[in-house]
């Protein structure tokens, strides 16, 4: 018989009252790890959930070994291997952060972050796992290419979200990750429009999408969400190259080089033009 937490909760967004009931422990999915006491990726002290599995194939992921679903085998220079992926339910994630969660709420900002691989394209563990972090209180956060169509689903239980944007181009989008982005921008619409802490994350790729033109475009898009609306662009580097290697594949873009200071604060600049906030990282 399935396990089930009753959690009834109402919150209001928008006029739309929320009903919160019941997340379900049993639920399962893959992970790569759980990292505590990371004082990135949110507000805090953070404990990052990493999950296995991405709907997008972006060639220059430095964290190759998230894309597959499924556990997956790493065979390093040494001839030393590693097996990446173990399955694991709701209720076992909870209760590995739930004891460092709760000493740093009485001694730091603290939060749960749910990053990947893209933790939407494991629904169901997504959703239920949302559901029961906020059974125990926790801030939450996500890291999402921003492409389920069920996202908006989650907002309820959702106090941060960082959004990738690869490319306001939809052909061009489509060609570099393999999904379009007609539901990106849906979703950062409706994100903001909930009122939530949203976060813009742009990867810097030279040749791929750091022309003027393109930038000119997201900052366009970007200009009506600018009341309290953060980005941060990050420059292209080749850190995950040795665990490409390590997957038996050949890293596709061995041709770059990492883009200029000059060049990111070009870029940069084009955004804040607009009234918006840039980081760069």
């Amino acid at each position: 018989m399935k396990k089930e937490k009753n959690y009834i909760k109402i919150k209001i967004i928008k006029y739309e009252v929320v009903f919160i009931n019941k997340y379900k422990e049993d639920a399962k999915g893959i992970i790569i790890n759980i990292k505590p006491g990371v004082t990135k990726e949110g507000p805090g002290w953070r404990s990052i959930i990493y999950f296995k599995g991405c709907n997008f194939h972006c060639p220059w992921c430095g964290s190759p070994e998230s894309i597959p679903f499924g556990k997956t085998e790493l065979i390093y220079d040494d001839g030393s291997k590693e097996i990446i992926g173990q399955e694991i339910t709701v209720k076992e994630v909870i209760r590995e952060i739930l004891p460092y969660q709760r000493f740093l709420k009485d001694h730091h900002h603290y939060g749960v972050t749910l990053s990947g691989g893209e933790p939407t394209a494991q629904w169901n563990f997504y959703f239920e796992l949302l559901k029961g972090l906020k059974y125990f209180n926790f801030p939450t956060a996500v890291e999402t290419n921003g492409s389920s169509p069920q996202f908006i689903a989650s907002l309820p239980y959702l106090d941060l979200v960082f959004c990738d944007i690869k490319h306001m181009n939809a052909e061009i989008h489509q060609k570099l990750v393999g999904k379009d982005n007609k539901q990106v921008w849906y979703n950062i619409r409706k994100t903001y429009e909930a009122g939530k802490d949203l976060r813009i994350v742009i990867p810097v790729i030279p040749g791929y999408n750091d022309s003027e033109e393109n930038f000119q475009e997201i900052a366009n898009f970007l200009s009506p969400l600018k009341d309290g609306l953060k980005v941060e662009l990050l420059k292209y580097g080749r850190q995950g190259i040795y665990k490409w290697k390590a997957l038996g594949k050949d890293y596709p873009l061995l041709h770059l080089i990492p883009p200029s200071n000059r060049k990111m604060t070009i870029l940069a600049n084009i955004i804040k033009n607009k009234g918006i906030k840039v980081d760069i990282s």
